[in-house]
């Protein structure tokens, strides 16, 4: 990725950014060498709120690319509980809370793991969201809430799905265990 660009989003100069962009928009398709991470990808996790608007007038279809560990940048405003950002993606493209990571582990799976529920509570009013859980992941974002102590989430989730109270993951471990 343009040293330029990259430092533009993390200084968060839109002036800079927008002049980079306007001289060559093919500039937004760059992605980092060992990571894969997108412009959008940085704008996410740095909060740069602004510029993930621009990004995602410019290109919408950048809400899905994925980077190296196959993560959105949904999957990475969930680990940073960035709300504002989350809520800009999904009306971008609600489908991107659907990717999974290269671990089966969803963007609900990240704001759970995080202990973000005020995110948590956004994502489980995306519809079917909760049926990807169903469909044999190795662990579910109620497990991993519940391992890591998280229990205003496990609550939170329970109440939308009480059967997931006995689901067992991978290795026959309910959240009980």
């Amino acid at each position: 990725m343009d040293f330029r660009l990259s430092e533009a989003i993390f200084t968060n100069d839109t002036p800079t950014f927008m002049s980079l962009v306007q001289d060559n928009q093919e500039i937004l398709e760059q992605k980092t060498v060992k990571t894969l991470n997108t412009a959008l990808h940085f704008a996410t996790r740095f909060g740069q709120v602004e510029l993930v608007k621009i990004i995602v007038e410019l290109r919408p279809d950048m809400v899905a690319a994925v980077n190296g560990e196959l993560e959105t940048p949904l999957h990475e405003a969930c680990k940073q509980g960035n709300a504002e950002v989350v809520i800009l993606l999904l009306e971008a493209n609600p489908l991107a809370s659907f990717k999974l990571n290269h671990k089966s582990q969803s963007a609900l799976f990240m704001a759970s793991s995080y202990g973000h529920l005020h995110l948590v509570k956004l994502l489980l009013n995306t519809p079917k969201l909760l049926d990807l859980e169903d469909k044999g992941v190795d662990q579910t974002s109620l497990h991993v809430a519940t391992a890591r102590g998280h229990t205003d989430i496990v609550r939170e989730i329970l109440n939308v799905r009480p059967n997931f109270a006995s689901r067992t993951d991978k290795n026959g471990y309910s959240t009980l265990h």
